[in-house]
């Protein structure tokens, strides 16, 4: 493998071959021939020369994306298939993985004209289930009740929507979810002997044995979404509204507009939209009770 001797680390992730010269917290080593991403440790520019779309922590055009955090990294992610890292002093492998797994794959993904959702993905009851929704609701919490029910994580956070087959399916992600502390104890957990996302925050990287290394079949999207009232509240979507929704839980759209991602990215949530049912749950903001929602999506399976 030509520059094999330059990259300590193979992965596979994403449904994609991938080399590093760091390690990545969570990802599942491979072995392979011909590698699609390379991910390297060096120099990243302080800003893109052409820059479309920027955030406070961010910059991006149709090719590059550029991300700065603060003692921890910047992550510089080109042409969908080079991610260069300078890592922060003292800065640890989870907290540089954790915006690598999800930020940095999330643009790169956008990048090689793929669709990434801010969503958790699960096989219940033999049915491939994607539950999206914004940080804080909740959707990897419940994605570990499913495993705990029986179900088979495919991905966490972000899901990787494949096109090419009959129907849309998602890219196995890797076999470990991102859970907060609270909601380890509240799944009975303890987060004794896992490793910490980032040390200022009580959030664990949580290996998971369930894990499906195959392309999944899309049948179902759920939403999860708060209000202020007592009851769990399920809702199926139709037309313009499933559309509305998915652009909303697309992950890291800000740094698409103004380019032909962007068209890319209509294309894709439209044909999504169009082929996979989606229902919204609404569930209280003060209590997260996760048998609950487990049984109000059995119910609607």
């Amino acid at each position: 493998m030509s520059g094999k001797t330059k990259y300590r680390y193979s992965y596979r992730a994403y449904g994609l071959n991938i080399l590093s010269q760091l390690p990545v917290t969570g990802f599942e080593p491979s072995t392979f021939e011909i590698p699609d991403v390379h991910i390297k440790k060096g120099p990243v520019p302080e800003k893109l020369s052409n820059i479309i779309n920027q955030g406070v922590l961010y910059q991006s055009n149709e090719s590059e994306f550029l991300l700065h955090m603060e003692n921890v990294a910047s992550y510089y992610v080109k042409n969908g298939n080079v991610i260069i890292i300078q890592p922060a002093d003292n800065a640890g492998a989870g907290e540089i993985s954790a915006f690598l797994n999800g930020t940095s794959f999330g643009a790169l993904m956008h990048q090689r004209r793929l669709l990434p959702l801010h969503a958790s993905t699960v096989i219940f009851k033999d049915k491939c289930l994607l539950i999206a929704g914004i940080s804080g609701t909740g959707k990897s919490t419940l994605a570990i009740a499913l495993l705990k029910a029986g179900g088979i994580l495919v991905a966490d956070d972000v899901s990787v929507i494949n096109f090419s087959g009959e129907k849309p399916s998602v890219y196995p992600a890797f076999p470990t979810i991102k859970i907060w502390e609270d909601s380890l104890i509240h799944l009975g957990f303890s987060s004794e002997g896992l490793e910490p996302v980032r040390g200022v925050l009580k959030k664990y990287y949580l290996p998971v044995n369930k894990f499906s290394p195959k392309y999944t079949t899309i049948h179902k999207i759920f939403i999860i979404n708060t209000h202020n009232r007592p009851e769990v509240e399920t809702k199926p979507l139709q037309g313009m509204d499933k559309f509305r929704v998915l652009k909303k839980h697309t992950y890291l759209f800000r740094g698409i507009p103004k380019t032909g991602l962007e068209k890319n990215h209509f294309v894709l949530v439209n044909q999504l939209a169009k082929q996979v049912p989606i229902t919204l749950i609404t569930r209280p903001s003060g209590e997260f009770n996760t048998g609950i929602l487990v049984k109000a999506i059995e119910e609607i399976l």
